[in-house]
């Protein structure tokens, strides 16, 4: 992609690129994606695992659940702090209402919301990611306001943030706003690699 794109060109462009993929080609590179993440020490290693239901098109994490040694959670709109996030344990007995959104979010307990910082791994949704860790999502800021206290601590430290994504999402170059918080790594259905941050 050109360097000098803005980001509502190139959020419009990529979103129209997803809703151009089959439901088979989604589901054929979203496990791709999967393959090449469940070979990373991040995946291994990690026991608690945040990730995303996707909408419009998204790269789908969900088939990491076959993988029934960890405790997957999915993100929920908080009430009590505007444009943040929080996380609840779900299974497969779990029952969904949809959110402002149109985003299933799972029905729950307080029992279920794991405390943010106890994640290992939270695997993010995005428009476009570059080598630099830099990611462009929706324009909420939901993620970069739930995780700013990452940007103070040291690099690798724990949830370790990973963007998940089809190959043509990974762009050359995004512009890094002073509230952005950086990925960890960044996994495709062609690669996995450690953000040029670190």
């Amino acid at each position: 992609m050109p360097h000098s794109i803005d980001k509502n060109t190139l959020r419009s462009q990529l979103q129209q690129r997803r809703s151009m993929m089959s439901a088979a080609e989604r589901k054929f590179y979203s496990e791709k994606i999967c393959q090449q993440l469940i070979r990373s020490p991040s995946f291994q290693t990690a026991q608690h695992i945040a990730f995303y239901t996707p909408v419009k098109g998204e790269a789908n994490p969900l088939y990491l659940q076959k993988y029934s040694d960890k405790c997957f959670y999915l993100p929920l709109l908080s009430q009590q702090k505007k444009h943040h996030l929080y996380f609840v344990k779900i299974d497969n007995d779990t029952e969904y209402k949809k959110n402002i959104y149109g985003i299933p979010e799972p029905l729950h307990t307080a029992e279920d919301i794991i405390p943010i910082k106890e994640i290992d791994l939270v695997i993010m949704p995005l428009v476009a990611m570059d080598k630099k860790g830099n990611r462009l999502g929706m324009g909420g800021g939901y993620y970069d306001r739930s995780f700013a206290f990452k940007k103070n601590l040291d690099n690798l430290s724990k949830p370790i943030l990973m963007g998940f994504a089809y190959d043509f999402q990974l762009v050359d170059s995004l512009t890094a706003e002073e509230w952005d918080v950086p990925l960890d790594y960044l996994v495709t259905n062609k690669t996995l690699i450690k953000s040029h941050n670190y």
